[in-house]
């Protein structure tokens, strides 16, 4: 039995107009970002192909555009494997962001009205108390919401589709740094002194703390990640 194909299936869902290959594609994608599938994880086409009752064909093509997202490498005589997210990786993708959130952020700010910014504090507040009752998961919800809020109050629908897909890429590696009590608290602190910035309109200080909020987001993944390390040598 092998686990990552049973997380594969659990993880389709027919939706409408939607192609067969779509449907594999996004329960793939799901199944790996959500950290199901482990990186190194050899796809069996035969095997998902015969447990999930489909042709190989959308299988496939699923690979081709994980493929296409380095979620998926192919390595010689072995096949599809899932991509090994390296320092390198987590150090692009932050300084990316750096620039890219600032600009969302800014913009965000000078769209919102009063009515949204009490919408973001209740949201916060709402964090904090879940952080104070040790939810884990409503706390990992309520960082996401947060980023969503601003991303969708940017107005910029193009910048919302690459910063979402850098944001996939690192989303387990950032829900298990968030494991730590300390951890989830400084990010916490961080996203209150955001929102206040935004609603004073403080426009050089909220570039200075983005900046350092998501430096510092980097380089505890990368701390992680080498001490991942050190215990699998």
């Amino acid at each position: 039995m092998n686990d990552y194909i049973d997380s594969i299936i659990d993880h389709m869902q027919v939706r409408p107009n939607q192609t067969l290959a779509e449907e594999v594609y996004l329960a793939m994608r799901q199944a790996i970002i959500q950290g199901h599938v482990v990186e190194g994880q050899r796809i069996n086409e035969k095997e998902l192909s015969s447990r999930a009752h489909i042709s190989r064909t959308p299988i496939r093509e699923a690979l081709h555009r994980l493929t296409e997202e380095k979620l998926i490498s192919y390595v010689p005589h072995v096949g599809a494997v899932v991509t090994r997210i390296t320092p390198a990786d987590v150090a692009e993708i932050f300084e990316i962001r750096i620039v890219l959130d600032r600009l969302a952020t800014f913009h965000a700010m000078q769209n919102m009205q009063a009515a949204d910014f009490d919408a973001l504090d209740q949201l916060l507040t709402e964090t904090e108390a879940a952080n104070q009752e040790s939810d884990i998961p409503t706390v990992i919800h309520g960082f996401e919401a947060f980023n969503n809020f601003i991303y969708q109050q940017s107005q910029m629908p193009h910048l919302i589709l690459i910063v979402s897909r850098l944001r996939d890429y690192l989303k387990h590696l950032r829900d298990v740094s968030l494991n730590g009590q300390e951890r989830r608290n400084k990010a916490l602190q961080e996203h209150r002194e955001i929102y206040e910035l935004m609603r004073e309109q403080n426009r050089p200080e909220l570039g200075r703390v983005l900046a350092e909020h998501l430096t510092y987001s980097k380089t505890f993944i990368l701390s992680e990640m080498a001490q991942g390390q050190q215990h699998a040598n």
